[in-house]
């Protein structure tokens, strides 16, 4: 039979638009230039929550309640979907299923943790609210100011999670190409090194790369973060900090730390600070980031002992409001491209919105994704101020004003 659609990309969003078209009986191959998870989905803290680097609040200020409750549902729906392909396929990633503990570094953080709690009140989501005092029962640190707290998260290793459902695919069936980068596409043909392939629709989930293939230049950037693991804590350790029950915590912060445990009790520290986190290249200075994570935690559990094991950079794709970039080439309309996913549930989402784009004319977001809707700042201004700079205050904008 022939291929009906080549997905480019084998991350989270690649993977599950496969997925998606090969259930439906669409022809599909798959191609990464890498391997499955070698980019942002397989280096993430595998934070598996519809919290990312938007909060409800945010959505709900900026499109009012209707609107807000259905991006989020979108969202739940990657959470939903990831959880099920763990069952379906047996995938061992090291689920861990915990809470969510949105906390505050101080008491204008707290103003929008109670925000953030009312919308999710308002909306019809589980939503428990911690003052200071009531926050030291449930995470073994004074130095917070307060907490939101919600459940149906789960954290994963989400290198191994993309393994599996490569392998998964390629059982069932799906031509996946690793070590084979898309070259240049011309009209509705895939160029490669080792070749060449002709299809109706062509998906390119490419996310923070998508500007390195010639296209949505201005739209899509990247945020640079930092992931440590310690060595393996003993039990008392992980109480003193998680004393009710262990969860996935990250603080408010425009560029926010964040940690949780893992099954081999480790603790998976993340963070970065501004003078990297909006930099043009990657950067390996994992020294300068070793110390940076240890005193966050130092700071906010002075006595607790550890050692970190290993640092690692990653960076992932990001708009200018933070929420993802999808629609068609503005000059080949064969071509979708999916990107600036921030976080494993909607790059899961999107892959699946993208496949049924195909499959029964999906559109419902169109608008709202569009690569061509207002942001705060507009290509002029972004040419005069700097890429950086640009995304640095565009974020600012859309998480606080």
């Amino acid at each position: 039979m022939e291929t009906t659609v080549v997905v480019v990309g084998g991350g989270m969003a690649g993977l599950s638009c496969a997925q998606r078209l090969h259930a439906a009986g669409v022809p599909v191959v798959l191609i990464e230039k890498e391997f499955c998870g070698a980019g942002a989905s397989g280096k993430t803290s595998g934070f598996i929550t519809p919290d990312s680097e938007i909060e409800l609040s945010s959505l709900l200020k900026t499109y009012g309640s209707k609107k807000a409750k259905e991006i989020w549902e979108f969202v739940r729906s990657g959470v939903d979907g990831i959880r099920e392909n763990i069952k379906r396929y047996k995938i061992s990633c090291d689920i861990q299923v915990q809470d969510s503990l949105f906390v505050a570094n101080n008491s204008s953080g707290f103003e929008s943790i109670k925000k953030e709690h009312e919308a999710r009140r308002q909306l019809g989501y589980a939503s428990t609210l911690y003052e200071k005092e009531e926050l030291e029962e449930v995470l073994g640190s004074g130095d917070y100011f307060g907490a939101v707290r919600y459940p149906e998260t789960f954290g994963i290793n989400s290198y191994l999670y993309c393994q599996a459902l490569r392998d998964a695919l390629v059982a069932a069936g799906v031509p996946i190409y690793e070590g084979t980068a898309c070259e240049r596409i011309e009209g509705a043909t895939v160029f490669t090194a080792g070749g060449q392939i002709s299809v109706e629709h062509i998906i390119v989930c490419g996310d923070r790369f998508i500007p390195d293939m010639g296209a949505l230049k201005k739209e899509v950037y990247h945020v640079q973060t930092f992931l440590g693991i310690t060595k393996p804590l003993s039990s008392l350790q992980i109480k003193k900090i998680f004393p009710d029950g262990e969860m996935m915590v990250w603080d408010t912060d425009l560029v926010y730390n964040y940690f949780r445990v893992t099954g081999d009790q480790r603790l998976l520290i993340g963070g970065g600070d501004l003078l990297y986190t909006y930099a043009r290249q990657l950067s390996n200075n994992v020294a300068h980031f070793e110390r940076r994570l240890k005193n966050y935690i130092h700071g906010k559990f002075p006595a607790l002992d550890f050692e970190i094991d290993t640092v690692w950079p990653g960076m992932l794709g990001v708009s200018k409001d933070l929420l993802p970039i999808m629609g068609p080439d503005k000059n080949n309309k064969k071509i979708w491209y999916v990107g600036a996913a921030t976080g494993l549930p909607w790059a899961a989402a999107l892959g699946v919105y993208a496949a049924e784009k195909i499959l029964i004319g999906r559109k419902e977001f169109d608008r709202d994704f569009s690569p061509e809707r207002h942001f705060a700042i507009g290509p002029c201004a972004q040419t005069l101020l700097t890429t950086p700079v640009t995304y640095a205050l565009s974020h600012g904008i859309a998480k606080y004003l």
